[in-house]
């Protein structure tokens, strides 16, 4: 139980205009105008929107306004000549969004008295929670620091404060922070003593005081908050055994089960609707006696029944969702198939071969193609009793890991009776020596349905309990299998030693040091020198739930999104995003030998081709195979050591490192080993080409290999003759890049690169990248490039630095293709780099 009280200083000074700095785009440092009180009040803002997210009924805050033009508080109401412009513009109540329309009212008084705001705020605060001793009492104070204040009373009002345990926070604006390194220059004399004593005098004198600058406060404020949520003690009965049946061989303990875990989501999303303006034609008043007007309200759904008119075609292709109702009017369903609502329609107009009928449906399972129409009283329930029934033990290390589904459950003793306390922590504790678990049977109601699960023991400090969780049934299981990794075997079924899908022992022992390089158990060291794990759950906060829960708050508060544009993520949400550099650095050379030893290349992105579809012209001279391939008998090898075999030697072994492997063996057959009709058709097995040469001059077959890669040769002879015949003949451009960026490749980093080549190469590098950005092949050169780079500029295995250099003196006609370059040609500038990027690049 919160009670919070916010004391905002909104003296004349608070009115002095500051310069905050914005979210950069493209690098940019974006700056906003506003004023002092305008800056405060987001971390005020962000203090309520925490009350609000979390919807707590127990936080309840309350605010007081120092330095007003106004005078009201209770303290004056007894003593008028006393706590001048001080004001309770909020009392205490639970925040509402209300809350935050008040607080963006505040505008700079013209006062500079306001320094009494602090006692105000504590006298109401002692009055409100009188009879609430038990509740905590916060109070939150933020100034510039630049009024003169009163020091006679605050020491009776430190003393009171540490007697009734009040958490105070002072923040100030530009107050110098050692935490943070700040310092602010040419303070005026009066801030620096001002500050000094809220610091010193009174922050130094507190049991429970904090004093901050207003930018680590607003940065305090954008750090991930978990919300802490008490799971609920739910009352439950332990049996092992039937009571009941046979109560001299069984045991009934009462326990309490509560949640250990449970998964947190970020806030939904409703359907809201605009309420016509005749609608909303009453206005209504607010707290502060302003007009207002509602245009948005939640929308509820309905839902109609209809069912198709019987006869129609079973067969027939499934209904679009949109459905068109009436002319120029159509309806659109969601997956559910519930209508969605527009202006201009109100009413679902139902389909012409439709009924509608009422809410009193039957219930039926779908039982093949059949419904079966059931009633759940002509069904008895799952007779199940509440409880958690013992099933049996079994050794720990047995339960596998991929059992565990679900959430985690505490099961804790009874705390009303000592002696079921003894009796579950005595099978808690022989569970723990024994090293076992327990398989326990929860059933959380009457008739429920049952859940199987598995609890381990586990020894607290105070007491002993078990934590349970939920194992799969035999229906929940998913099974998946797969080769072995490491043993292969041939199509004769002699297994394999070598082969280039088995690893070898160097293979395995780079991998086995990089993994080695990457662990993350001793990363950290704290201040004792001692080793701690870097990544740690408790944390690893949810970049989606907080993200959504930063976009919220500040939409909730912000008059214009194109001036103060959503901030970053904070750098705690994307802290496990990325290796720590300690471990990037160690990994490094294993990595390397990594790529070294698996032989890792660049492999060029492949064009997707669309497979299009063959029509055959006279159909009706044309004789067309009809149905499966023809059957086809394999050819049989011939024997060994038998002379005058008709049948010709094949080469049909494929080499891997000595072992030899039987290839797959394709025969081709003609027309007159075909049936004469396609009724005699049988199917056979694929892999095998059919020469249909003979059957028509004029049938054309296309095989699905050609379809997806064209017949395009960039040679190294003359590799730009051949590009710009592959361009000219209309192949598909992509092959044609990726073919004409290995060649060039492969030219350059060779073993003995032609010096007299290198203007004919740079000239089809001139070619490759004018086509990469007339066809808008811009991502394939900006990565041709890069790995150009890499691979003369490293002397393994053999780089060209003297070539790479007379890459550079092309200049800009030859760097990265940047998005101002890329608009300019009229291709898309989305995946083009930036233009700095590209300007630097021959500099990096």
């Amino acid at each position: 139980m919160l009670k919070t009280r916010f004391v905002i200083d909104v003296s004349m000074s608070m009115g002095k205009m500051r310069e905050v700095e914005l979210p950069s785009e493209d690098g940019k440092p974006r700056t906003v105008q506003m004023t002092n009180l305008d800056w405060i009040m987001q971390f005020v803002k962000l203090k309520v929107q925490e009350m609000i997210f979390h919807n707590r009924k127990t936080d309840m805050c309350g605010v007081i306004l120092a330095g007003s033009d106004e005078t009201k508080n209770q303290i004056n109401d007894s003593r008028p000549e006393e706590y001048y412009n001080v004001v309770e513009y909020i009392k205490i109540a639970h925040p509402t969004p209300a809350t935050l329309t008040q607080l963006s009212r505040l505008k700079p008084s013209k006062e500079t008295n306001g320094d009494h705001g602090l006692i105000v705020a504590i006298d109401a605060q002692n009055k409100f929670l009188a009879s609430k001793p038990s509740w905590t009492r916060k109070l939150i104070l933020v100034t510039d620091g630049e009024n003169p204040i009163e020091t006679a009373e605050y020491k009776q009002t430190v003393e009171a404060m540490n007697n009734n345990k009040v958490v105070t926070s002072i923040v100030g604006i530009d107050f110098d922070d050692e935490k943070i390194g700040y310092e602010e220059e040419n303070k005026p004399e009066i801030k620096r003593l001002v500050e000094k004593f809220w610091r010193d005098k009174f922050v130094g004198k507190l049991d429970d005081g904090l004093f901050a600058t207003c930018s680590y406060a607003l940065r305090e404020c954008a750090t991930p908050e978990v919300k802490e949520t008490r799971s609920s003690l739910l009352n439950q009965v332990l049996r092992f055994g039937e009571p009941t049946d046979d109560p001299d061989r069984s045991i009934e303990l009462n326990v309490r089960v509560s949640k250990a875990t449970a998964i947190a989501r970020p806030p939904a999303m409703k359907k809201f609707g605009r309420i016509n303006q005749q609608e909303s034609a009453m206005d209504w008043n607010d707290e502060m006696g302003e007009l207002s007007t509602a245009q948005y309200a939640p929308v509820k759904s309905r839902t109609d029944h209809f069912i198709k008119e019987f006869g129609e075609d079973k067969n027939a292709q499934e209904q679009p969702k949109a459905i068109q109702n009436e002319p120029n009017v159509k309806i659109e369903l969601d997956e559910d198939g519930v209508p969605i609502l527009t202006d201009d329609t109100t009413l679902m107009t139902l389909p012409e071969n439709a009924t509608s009928i009422d809410e009193n449906t039957q219930l039926a399972y779908k039982y093949g193609s059949e419904y079966i129409p059931v009633d759940k009283a002509d069904f008895s329930q799952l007779q199940t009793k509440k409880g958690l029934d013992i099933v049996g033990f079994m050794p720990r290390e047995k339960f596998r890991r991929e059992w565990a589904m679900g959430e985690v459950y505490y099961i804790w003793p009874n705390s009303d009776s000592g002696r079921d306390q003894v009796e579950f922590s005595s099978i808690v504790q022989a569970m723990d020596e024994e090293d076992l678990c327990v398989i326990i049977r929860m059933v959380t109601g009457a008739n429920f349905a049952p859940k199987l699960g598995a609890a381990i023991p586990r020894a607290l400090e105070t007491l002993d309990c078990l934590l349970w969780v939920q194992m799969p049934f035999a229906e929940d299981h998913r099974n998946y299998t797969f080769q072995s990794l490491d043993t292969l075997y041939n199509r004769r079924g002699v297994q394999l030693n070598k082969h280039q899908n088995i690893p070898t022992d160097d293979m395995l022992e780079a991998m086995d040091a990089y993994v080695d390089s990457l662990d993350l158990m001793e990363i950290e060291k704290d201040e004792d020198g001692n080793r701690f794990p870097w990544f740690d759950n408790l944390y690893s906060y949810n970049p989606a739930l907080h993200r959504v829960k930063q976009a919220l708050f500040h939409a909730a508060v912000s008059r214009s999104l194109a001036t103060q544009p959503l901030p970053p993520p904070h750098p705690e949400l994307m802290k496990y995003f990325e290796q720590p550099k300690k471990v990037m650095k160690r990994s490094k050379e294993s990595l390397e030998r990594c790529k070294k030893v698996f032989k890792i290349k660049h492999a060029p992105e492949k064009a997707t081709v669309r497979k299009e579809t063959v029509l055959v012209e006279d159909r009706e001279d044309e004789p067309l195979l009809i149905g499966p391939a023809p059957v086809m008998q394999k050819r049989t090898p011939p024997l060994i050591g038998v002379s005058g075999s008709a049948t010709p030697e094949r080469k049909s072994e494929r080499s891997y490192g000595g072992i030899t492997e039987d290839d797959e063996e394709f025969v081709r057959i003609t027309a007159a080993d075909a049936p004469s009709s396609p009724e005699k058709i049988k199917g056979s097995p694929s892999k095998y080409e059919v020469d249909l040469s003979t059957l028509s001059s004029q049938s054309k077959v296309v095989t699905q290999q050609e379809d997806i890669k064209p017949d395009i040769v960039v040679g190294k002879t003359s590799p730009l003759e051949d590009f710009r015949t592959a361009l000219a003949d209309g192949d598909i451009v992509s092959e044609a890049v990726s073919q004409m960026a290995d060649v060039i490749k492969e030219l350059v980093t060779g073993s003995q690169f032609p010096n007299r080549r290198k203007a004919e190469i740079l000239e089809a590098m001139a070619a490759l990248r004018e086509t990469c950005l007339k066809e808008d092949e811009i991502v394939p050169w900006n990565e041709f490039l890069r790995d150009l780079k890499g691979s003369c500029l490293s002397p393994v295995p053999r780089g060209n630095k003297p070539f790479w250099d007379a890459v550079k003196k092309q200049g800009k006609s030859m760097t990265l293709i940047g998005k101002a370059e890329a608009t300019e040609a009229g291709a898309s500038a989305k995946y083009a780099v930036k233009n700095e990027t590209a300007a630097q690049f021959f500099n990096e």
